[in-house]
């Protein structure tokens, strides 16, 4: 929950910036919106760290609490660099995504790849989602359902007794 609520937090900081200030006279300047990225991008990135910190100085310190710690703050930054915030600011405060048409030139993405829209990026997130299920997956060591033999093995128990 604590997650959720600072990607809200965030992207509604976000919205502010990038939409009201623009009400107010702010025009965009590569000049204070690099300080600002890099800013926003620390924060992010340090929360992630403290979440995972934070989990490994309240438990039992073990091996396995060790992986669960790097899993928070790996699956933190991974929501981050997957672009949860920006897709937050357009669910949230938006009301919407923006079209097809729309290019997402402020992602890092646009500079590597010259292209990226509003597909592109929510294929990227799922990606990342993906990424962030399979390590806890992995971290927590799930081991797959075996229905079919649980099932056989207690009618076979059923015949023995």
């Amino acid at each position: 929950m604590l997650v959720f609520l600072f990607f809200s937090l965030m992207s509604r900081i976000d919205f502010i910036v990038h939409t009201t200030l623009y009400n107010y006279g702010l025009h965009f300047s590569y000049e204070w919106a690099y300080e600002y990225w890099i800013i926003y991008c620390t924060i992010f990135f340090t929360f992630s760290f403290l979440t995972g910190f934070m989990y490994w100085l309240g438990s039992n310190k073990n091996d396995q609490d060790r992986k669960i710690s790097i899993a928070l703050t790996t699956s933190m930054s991974l929501l981050f660099v997957g672009g949860t915030a920006d897709i937050m600011v357009f669910v949230l405060w938006v009301g919407r995504l923006p079209p097809e048409s729309v290019i997402w030139w402020w992602v890092p993405w646009y500079r590597i790849f010259g292209v990226w829209t509003t597909s592109m990026q929510l294929a990227f997130a799922a990606l990342s989602f993906l990424i962030i299920a399979l390590l806890w997956v992995r971290t927590i060591q799930l081991e797959p359902v075996r229905f079919v033999e649980r099932t056989a093995d207690q009618k076979s128990r059923a015949l023995e007794t």
